[in-house]
């Protein structure tokens, strides 16, 4: 079968771990036999020639060169013509490749005229791959502009904030990332000619019995090490975990209570309301900042502390909860999202409400007070752990795109 590829970037072009895993899949994909097509953009300058891939890197992206999340601007009669070259360009290279289907991966930085060639050229063949909002964006930017400061920084809830109007109708197949993401569009008006969901997954290391820990102990006697990985963003709610801090060393007050904030901190209005929070709590000396780290790290991180925190705001699905899942880490998440999808209480770790420091301060008291839960919930997540693999999120895929053609 002919797949065609559409992203907004493919490596070596990348901004993350979208990007490397479209190239992932698209790799699984050709070894299993099909024909693999890319159209993406040229933005990055960047070119690699991969087994099994064709590239065609012929598309405008809509960003600043240099730093794709500044403003990008240009004239209206400028838009359009590079618009009208998208679309002349989609329309070439299906010509040329003839694709069986059309596997829509991510278009932000695109405009809409082009998702809606696809829709008019494809249809019912083309498939879009859902794991976060940047569909949303195209239809209904209103609801985005009401659901993050509502209910993800707001106190509202999903109930609260739904389109009322006419669906937003497509004619493409979309695979969801996530239950929660299902839902989320749906609240969002758009629909759908047929759906399913496929959980995101993780290639996990073959790790021997020998080196994991046993949770029912401390990793070290007389102290609790308390552990954020991730983006240093206020999205990701490390401010949460701050403000717990003193709830959770004064009902500890002969443990030594340290955290360690592991990731990218370059967002410096974030870091600086972090230092503030840390200043007017007086917890300095139990913080510590350290920079990220590969994937092939993070067993051994998780090894070397007692508690993973997760207290994000807003997450579709987290592949590093399957991470630190199938590490045995005792885990602590927010009950957002895609989290309850992963996380379930007092089985494979604790939920606390979401943006609630004083219950994050509980669920990791209850975590510390009782060893037997530590160890249970460990090796309850190292089980879960297993039905998250990139192998079974590759054959979900195939399947489907094979049911389209």
């Amino acid at each position: 079968m002919k797949i065609l590829f559409v992203s907004n970037l493919y490596p070596p072009n990348v901004c993350g771990g979208y990007e490397r895993l479209c190239f992932s899949v698209a790799d699984a994909l050709a070894a299993r036999g099909h024909t693999i097509g890319v159209l993406t953009s040229s933005y990055g300058g960047k070119s690699a020639e991969y087994p099994g891939h064709r590239v065609w890197r012929s598309l405008f992206l809509f960003a600043t060169e240099n730093n794709i999340y500044e403003p990008f601007s240009v004239s209206p009669e400028r838009r359009a013509d590079l618009n009208s070259v998208n679309v002349n360009q989609l329309h070439a290279v299906a010509d040329e490749f003839k694709p069986d289907v059309v596997f829509v991966w991510n278009m932000y930085f695109f405009d809409a005229i082009l998702l809606d060639a696809i829709e008019r050229r494809f249809g019912d063949r083309a498939v879009y791959f859902v794991t976060d909002n940047w569909l949303i964006s195209f239809f209904n930017g209103d609801f985005l502009g009401q659901y993050f400061p509502r209910v993800v920084f707001g106190t509202e809830t999903d109930e609260d904030v739904k389109h009322r109007g006419v669906p937003f109708a497509l004619r493409g197949r979309a695979l969801f990332g996530s239950a929660y993401m299902e839902r989320f569009y749906a609240a969002a008006g758009l629909r759908f000619a047929s759906q399913e969901v496929i959980h995101n997954g993780v290639t996990l290391p073959d790790v021997p019995e020998s080196r994991y820990r046993d949770r029912f102990l401390p990793v070290r006697r007389g102290a609790l090490r308390l552990l954020f990985a991730g983006r240093i963003v206020d999205v990701k709610g490390v401010h949460l975990i701050l403000e717990a801090l003193p709830l959770i060393t004064a009902a500890l007050p002969d443990v030594a209570v340290s955290l360690d904030i592991v990731g990218d901190s370059q967002d410096e209005a974030y870091r600086a309301r972090l230092d503030a929070i840390v200043e007017r709590h007086g917890i300095a000396g139990m913080v510590r900042r350290r920079e990220p780290v590969g994937v092939d790290e993070l067993f051994a991180l998780f090894q070397d502390h007692d508690i993973y925190l997760f207290p994000s705001l807003y997450e579709p699905f987290a592949l590093t909860l399957i991470h630190a899942l199938h590490a045995g880490v005792p885990t602590v998440a927010s009950a957002v999202g895609g989290n309850t999808e992963i996380v379930h209480n007092r089985e494979t770790g604790m939920l606390f409400r979401n943006n609630d420091a004083h219950d994050l301060a509980r669920a990791v008291l209850a975590l510390h007070r009782e060893p037997l839960l530590r160890q249970r919930v460990a090796r309850q997540a190292r089980l879960v752990s297993s039905r998250f693999t990139f192998a079974h999120m590759v054959e979900n895929i195939d399947r489907a795109l094979r049911a389209v053609s």
